[in-house]
């Protein structure tokens, strides 16, 4: 049975990116005005393959500072089943679960377990919002490591239109639409929460 082991690392202080993209995409883009906030971890997805003991560890995955800088970042590392998407098969926007990220095994924050995905992306929204999370990387990753960016629009949308508004805002494909994914190059995935 393969799973997965996830790694998100968040900024400690303002993260330019988010704040950039946000700017942007609240003046210049359709349905940017429903925009309320961004948000933006770095992934690294690894496929452990149970049968082959797993590989190395997460804390020396960490201690290689490739992946994780305790000095910029805060970091949750999950668990759960791998998501088919993320190696191999087409990942161009397909719909993840809410929980696709597994359970959480560890972070340097003191956050209930339960919450530790959401507080490393801002929190949850506030009344009358709702979260669209994109997991974006670059398309013919083929190996047991996936890299890329998860970004959280938060969107002043119900569930059923956070999915759409979601890839409007992000997938570019206009001057006037999308900003942080290239379609061309890039495989995502959506997540309404």
């Amino acid at each position: 049975m393969n799973r997965q082991s996830l790694l998100l690392t968040a900024h400690k202080g303002v993260d330019l990116h988010a704040a950039t993209a946000l700017r942007v995409m609240r003046d210049r883009l359709e349905g940017g005005s429903a925009l309320r906030a961004l948000y933006r971890c770095e992934l690294h997805v690894f496929r452990v393959d149970a049968a082959d003991g797993g590989g190395r560890t997460m804390d020396q995955v960490l201690d290689t500072g490739r992946y994780f800088n305790p000095n910029k970042h805060h970091y949750g590392h999950f668990e759960g089943p791998v998501v088919p998407a993320l190696f191999g098969e087409s990942g161009h926007g397909s719909v993840l679960a809410p929980d696709w990220q597994g359970r959480t095994v560890a972070s340097d924050l003191d956050t209930d377990p339960k919450e530790l995905y959401d507080h490393l992306l801002g929190g949850p929204p506030a009344a009358g919002g709702c979260c669209c999370d994109l997991v974006a990387f670059a398309r013919g990753q083929e190996s047991s490591l996936v890299s890329g960016v998860l970004w959280r629009l938060v969107l002043e949308a119900d569930a059923g239109q956070a999915a759409g508004l979601g890839e409007k805002l992000a997938v570019a494909r206009g001057r006037k639409q999308g900003l942080l994914i290239n379609p061309h190059m890039e495989d995502w995935l959506v997540a309404v929460r």
